[in-house]
């Protein structure tokens, strides 16, 4: 089992985790998903569940359990390498090279990955292998950090039947409603109160009983709040009163109010809501045509005779698997990539937001310096916009890389929508946001009526945002 007793944690912004009790054990073989704000500690947790960290107070403490980590940015030692050089070296013993074809197995590869370059793996596939090299310890409690961010839907399907067959038990940060509502059994809230809540429920039951506690204790708040009103009433009316100047009435009630402030239940933290101003819509007709003839990357053929047309008002999708060039399209379509054979034509004066899949923020920088450099805002009116979109004073001297990666793209949110653009291109818009956040930008672009082309496997997410056009890309 896995223990953590008492647990507290404090990070340069403030305090994560204070008095946390939750236990792992493999024999349960449950399905644990981890939510909560950006910034609220979700890989943190998992750090402290799996040793890399220490806790500042409290313990964590394992018994007769292989813990496995899968970290959010994947990355291997040496890229040049071969993956069944890498897993090879993995082993405890040269003979136990067998493990390595059970531990594909598992992850649906077959030897034929053994010959791939660790570089050249898509996102899906170096989760993959990351597994893999997980499974080579037969671990019996395994720790996900974001598992299906950079994944195809196809692959995001496959995580699902993983972790459900997985023959441990498994615990996993997620802010992908589907793959949560598929996959847990259980869900731990790191609440604004800096402890975990816990859910036994998939996500859709979760919101509800969420507010069903929300409501209780805001009821009960206010409930004392008004008898602690009746009170302090009644004692500014008779406390000199002389009917009661000779009984007990007076210091018993001053006593009971003083209880009562002190047990009184505290006013339930609401969730605080990103405030996004609304851009303008732009005038009708296309807003940016493009026919990509030729695109090659390391002698490697990305795209071909690909044509595009977007219109004022349309949500476009791109889909198609890992590997078939859809962000190297956005990044095309953006401007940021003139190394292809084609024209991209933008209406006159377009001026146009492009978030990538992966953040360009300076990560030596600082909050307030960063988002001045990229919107041109001066000091003052550049802290008001970044209070609505989370971001207290305290963070306004922070460096970009002490910040959470759902920070960080909060941040390139503010950026992107104070540009104020007449088209979107966004790329995996939702990776890394909490859940919370998602809802806020769904609807903020339902309401919306500049053009968008948008890469997403969010499923819930595209679902909800009414997409128009399609435009699908295949591999080669």
């Amino acid at each position: 089992m896995l223990i953590a007793k008492n647990l507290a944690f404090d990070a340069p912004h403030g305090q994560l985790f204070e008095n946390v009790n939750v236990s792992l054990d493999s024999a349960g073989k449950k399905r644990v998903a981890i939510v909560g704000r950006n910034g609220c500690g979700k890989s943190t947790l998992l750090k402290l569940l799996k040793g890399d960290l220490e806790p500042g107070r409290g313990s964590v403490s394992s018994s007769q359990e292989v813990i496995g980590h899968l970290v959010q940015d994947i990355s291997f030692p040496d890229e040049e390498e071969l993956v069944g050089v890498y897993l090879e070296s993995k082993l405890e013993e040269a003979w136990m090279v067998y493990q390595i074809d059970i531990a594909l197995d598992e992850v649906g590869l077959t030897q034929e990955a053994l010959l791939w370059q660790l570089k050249n793996l898509s996102g899906g596939q170096r989760v993959r292998i990351a597994l893999a090299e997980l499974l080579l310890a037969e671990p019996t409690i395994l720790l996900l950090d974001e598992p299906t961010n950079h994944l195809d839907t196809e692959s995001i399907e496959w995580l699902k039947d993983f972790v459900k067959n997985f023959r441990g038990t498994v615990a996993f940060v997620s802010h992908d409603r589907s793959f949560i509502n598929s996959t847990a059994d259980q869900i731990w809230e790191i609440s604004a109160e800096h402890n975990i809540e816990v859910y036994g429920c998939n996500y859709d039951r979760f919101l509800v009983e969420r507010y069903e506690r929300y409501q209780k204790r805001l009821q009960l708040h206010e409930l004392s709040q008004r008898e602690v009103t009746e009170l302090e009433e009644w004692l500014a009316e008779n406390a000199n009163h002389p009917k009661y100047k000779f009984t007990a009435i007076v210091a018993q009630k001053k006593k009971a109010l003083e209880r009562m402030e002190k047990k009184a239940p505290p006013m339930p933290v609401a969730d605080p809501r990103v405030r996004m101003k609304a851009l303008e819509q732009g005038q009708k007709g296309t807003v940016l045509s493009a026919f990509i003839e030729n695109k090659t990357y390391d002698d490697r053929q990305i795209l071909k005779d690909v044509r595009v047309k977007i219109e004022q008002g349309d949500r476009m999708l791109l889909e198609g698997p890992n590997g078939s060039g859809k962000s190297t399209l956005l990044n095309i379509l953006s401007g940021a990539d003139k190394d292809f054979v084609g024209q991209v034509t933008p209406r006159a004066n377009l001026k146009i937001g492009y978030l990538g899949q992966f953040s360009r923020l300076n990560p030596d920088k600082t909050v307030i310096d960063e988002f001045g450099a990229h919107t041109r805002i001066e000091y003052t009116a550049g802290r008001s916009t970044l209070a609505n979109f989370l971001f207290p004073a305290e963070f306004m001297d922070s460096k970009i890389k002490s910040l959470s990666y759902g920070q960080q793209r909060r941040l390139e949110f503010a950026i992107l929508l104070t540009n104020k653009p007449d088209l979107l291109l966004l790329d995996e818009p939702t990776n890394h946001l909490d859940l919370f956040l998602r809802e806020d930008l769904e609807r903020f672009l339902l309401e919306q009526g500049v053009a968008m082309c948008i890469i997403s496997h969010d499923a819930h997410f595209v679902k909800k945002l009414g997409i128009n056009k399609t435009l699908k890309l295949k591999i080669n």
